[in-house]
C-alpha cells in the first residue's frame, strides 16, 4: 500500500496551481475529536488540546487562500438501543479554542435539536453569503446526521449543497478517520479539486517509513479494544505487547483468572464481538502476544492512593481482591516491557492507546514511555495524546526525536495494510473535477 507516492498529485503544495482560479471558499475536513470531561466540556488539562492547537495554527495558513468551511466530528452518535457516548457533544468548545489560538474570526453554526439537514443548511447559506477571506465557518458535529456514517454517493446531501457553493478546493486533513467511510471525507472529490492537508501528509510519510523499513518493530496496544481486523496482520509484521483492557483480555485468553469484576468488564466491553474475541484467542494461542504480569487494582468508589494495590497476575482471583478492579498495568510490567524493548533494539517503538485509567492518575503506562524515548518512538491516537498531555510528556517525546501522530485506529489499519476508503476512491477516480 504505497499511498505517499500515489498522493503526490494531491499534496497540499499543489493547491496554488491546481485549484479553481477564483476566490471561492475552501472546505476542509479536520479532526479535532477530543476527550470530554464529566461536565460535558472538552478537556484541556491546563493547556490547549494538541489536536486543536495543531489545527488552529494550520487554519491560519490555510485562511490566506480564501474563506474556509470546516467539517469535524466529536464522539459517536450511538443508536438509541446502545449506551450513549459521553464524548458525543457539539463543537462549541472547539470553536472557542480554535478561534482563540488561530486569531481568526470563526463563525460557529450551532445545530438545534430537531433540525434536519435542510433546515440547518439554510443557516450555512446565510452565513456563506457574507463570509470574507480570513474568516471561517465551522459546522457543528457532522455525526449529528445519519448520512455522515452511512455514506451513499447517490444520497449524500453534502454533494448537491456544496456543489452549488462553487468551492475552489476541498482539503482532506482528517487522517484519524481515514479508516472509516464517512460522508465528510468521501464527498469532497465530487465537488472541487481535492488535496491532502499538511497533518495527514506528514503522518502518512511517517507511517510509510514504519511500514517499509526492514527492521524490528514493536507496538504496545492499550485502550479499550484491540483492532481485531488489523491485529491478525500486525502480528506478522511486528511484536505486540498489550495493556489497558486489551491487556486484561489477552491475559484472560492466555489462561489466567482475572477475577469476577474484571471478567464482567470484559463481557460488557466485548458484548456483540464474541466472534472477534474467539478469533483473537486463536491469534494469542499461535503467537507471542505479551500481556501484563502484574496490575494496579482499586475499588470503583474509592480510588484514593492508599487504596491502590500493585498485585501479581496470579493474585487477581484471590478472595481479598474480589471487590477490586484493574485500573493500570503494574510496576513489574513496566520494568519487563521497558527492558524488553530496549534490549531487543527495536528501530520503531509504537504506543497505541492508554495502559491504564490515566484520567484518575493511573499512569504506569507513561513510565514505559519515559524509558523508551528517542528516535523511532511514535505515539498514536487521541486518547494516547490526551494521556501524554496530562503527564506532561509531549515535549520530551518531540525533543528526543520521537513523533506524536493524531491518527490512532487509522494508523493501526495502515500498518496492517488495510486500505483507506476515501484515498482508494480518490486514487481510482481522481478529483472528479
Amino acid at each position: 500500500m504505497e499511498y505517499v507516492r500515489g498522493l503526490e498529485a494531491y499534496d497540499f503544495k499543489n493547491i496554488y496551481t491546481q485549484r479553481r482560479q477564483n476566490e471561492g471558499p475552501i472546505a476542509i475536513r479536520i479532526d479535532i475529536n477530543s476527550p470530554v470531561m464529566k461536565n460535558g466540556r472538552i478537556s484541556h488539562n491546563g493547556e490547549v488540546n494538541l489536536r486543536l492547537e495543531m489545527n488552529a495554527h494550520l487554519l491560519k495558513a490555510y485562511s490566506k487562500l480564501g474563506p474556509l468551511i470546516l467539517f469535524a466530528h466529536q464522539g459517536r452518535n450511538n443508536h438509541p438501543n446502545k449506551k450513549p457516548d459521553p464524548n458525543y457533544v457539539n463543537l462549541l468548545d472547539h470553536h472557542n479554542v480554535l478561534a482563540r489560538y488561530s486569531g481568526l474570526r470563526i463563525h460557529f453554526i450551532e445545530w438545534s435539536e430537531g433540525e434536519t439537514w435542510e433546515d440547518y443548511s439554510k443557516h450555512i447559506e446565510k452565513r456563506f453569503a457574507k463570509i470574507k477571506q480570513g474568516e471561517v465557518i465551522l459546522l457543528d458535529n457532522v455525526r449529528i446526521w445519519d448520512f455522515e456514517t452511512k455514506y451513499d454517493l447517490n444520497q449524500c446531501p453534502f454533494i448537491e449543497f456544496f456543489e452549488e457553493c462553487e468551492l475552489s478546493a476541498f482539503i482532506n486533513d482528517a487522517i484519524p478517520v481515514w479508516h472509516r467511510e464517512e460522508a465528510s471525507i468521501m464527498f469532497g472529490r465530487h465537488v472541487a479539486p481535492t488535496f491532502i492537508g499538511h497533518i495527514s501528509m506528514k503522518e502518512l510519510r511517517i507511517q510509510r517509513k514504519i511500514i517499509n523499513e526492514n527492521s524490528k518493530k514493536v507496538i504496545i496496544i492499550g485502550g479499550l479494544k484491540p483492532k481485531f481486523e488489523a491485529i491478525n496482520r500486525l502480528v506478522q509484521k511486528m511484536d505486540i505487547l498489550t495493556g489497558g483492557v486489551t491487556g486484561i483480555l489477552t491475559a484472560h485468553l492466555s489462561g489466567y483468572e482475572v477475577g469476577d469484576n474484571n471478567l464482567l468488564l470484559l463481557q460488557r466491553t466485548f458484548k456483540g464481538l464474541e466472534k472477534e474475541v474467539k478469533q483473537y484467542e486463536t491469534i494469542v494461542e499461535d503467537h507471542k502476544i505479551a500481556h501484563p504480569i502484574d496490575f494496579v487494582v482499586s475499588q470503583e468508589k474509592n480510588t484514593s492512593l492508599n487504596n491502590r494495590h500493585n498485585i501479581s497476575i496470579s493474585d487477581l482471583s484471590k478472595s481479598k481482591y474480589e471487590n477490586y478492579m484493574i485500573y493500570d498495568i503494574g510496576e513489574e510490567t513496566v520494568k519487563k516491557y521497558s527492558r524488553m524493548i530496549n534490549t531487543e533494539r527495536y528501530s520503531w517503538r509504537i504506543r497505541a492507546g492508554p495502559n491504564g485509567v490515566y484520567e484518575d492518575g493511573f499512569n504506569n503506562g507513561t513510565k514505559i514511555i519515559e524509558n523508551i524515548l528517542g528516535t523511532g518512538f511514535v505515539a498514536i491516537g487521541g486518547d494516547t495524546i490526551e494521556e501524554l498531555q496530562q503527564s506532561g510528556i509531549c515535549k520530551p517525546i518531540i525533543y528526543s526525536d520521537g513523533a506524536i501522530l493524531l491518527g490512532g485506529g487509522s494508523h493501526i489499519n495502515g500498518f496492517a495494510d488495510i486500505p483507506y476508503p476515501c484515498i482508494e476512491d480518490m486514487l481510482l477516480n481522481g478529483n472528479g473535477h
